[in-house]
């Protein structure tokens, strides 16, 4: 019997609807609606556990290429290669048809003096989602006090250096093996 055919297609329905209507929230990408995943996947429905819930995070970032790839990585978790690919196409085609549509009225109203400040009022709205996704993540490592003292430094590394991600994320790596050479972490 094809695999399909044991699918369990109210789940698929709901995974489809959350992940459709995170899309049109992840303003910044798709890391910043992560506590909103958390509510849901976690607390809610129960689908993934914590830590489940941080290692696809996780997973999803190492591997090269969008931040979006996360969903597929939860979608496999939860429901094999249907949910990776039911969740991956929620994800991705409504952000898609709205920066479509956005992109052809920006290039229509490039010189309306409303557009900086829309820019501008999006900043903020943009910046709260990613510090509240990081603050979910950061959750999983409560109990380690020196690798929370990390994800402030990080922020800041980011905001008012301009780091990379990419060098941050290395370099919270090394600190986190040396902590764990150390003896320093339980």
């Amino acid at each position: 019997m094809a695999p399909w055919l044991h699918t369990d297609w109210i789940l698929m329905r709901d995974l489809l609807l959350h992940f459709g209507s995170l899309s049109l929230m992840s303003l910044g990408g798709f890391l910043v609606v992560i506590p909103e995943m958390q509510r849901y996947l976690v607390i809610e429905r129960s689908l993934l556990s914590p830590a489940q819930l941080a290692a696809s995070i996780a997973i999803g970032q190492a591997a090269p290429g969008p931040n979006v790839q996360l969903v597929a990585v939860i979608g496999w978790q939860i429901a094999g290669a249907m949910g990776a690919a039911v969740c991956m196409l929620a994800a991705v085609l409504p952000s898609v048809a709205i920066a479509w549509g956005t992109r052809r009225l920006g290039a229509r109203f490039t010189h309306d003096p409303a557009m900086p400040k829309l820019r501008a009022a999006l900043l903020p709205i943009s910046l709260g989602l990613m510090v509240s996704a990081g603050s979910v993540v950061a959750s999983t490592e409560a109990h380690q006090p020196l690798l929370l003292a990390l994800v402030p430094l990080a922020l800041w590394l980011s905001w008012r250096l301009r780091l990379s991600p990419i060098l941050i994320v290395v370099g919270a790596g090394f600190v986190g093996f040396a902590f764990a050479a150390m003896g320093w972490l339980v």
